[in-house]
């Protein structure tokens, strides 16, 4: 009777460090899919930053075209 409440014991311990392994590999993955969350979320902002640049610059560009056509030259 005492040899199997010791393996029951045994295998308690063993099913609970089983558990807590897999808890910590569950926290391990979560943390990477943050990681990279926080990652493409960089990226995306980066990438937004730049275009909304470009934007400008275009629009500087035009504007600054559109003036020079509506201008009047006097020749004489």
């Amino acid at each position: 009777m005492a040899v199997a409440a010791w393996m029951g014991q045994r295998l308690n311990t063993a099913a609970w460090a089983a558990r807590r392994e897999r808890r910590l590999a569950t926290a391990r993955k979560r943390g990477r899919s943050r990681d990279i969350a926080r990652l493409m979320l960089v990226a995306s902002v980066l990438v937004l930053g730049v275009l909304a640049v470009e934007i400008g610059r275009k629009a500087v560009t035009i504007l600054s075209h559109s003036a020079g056509q509506n201008s009047v030259e006097i020749t004489g």
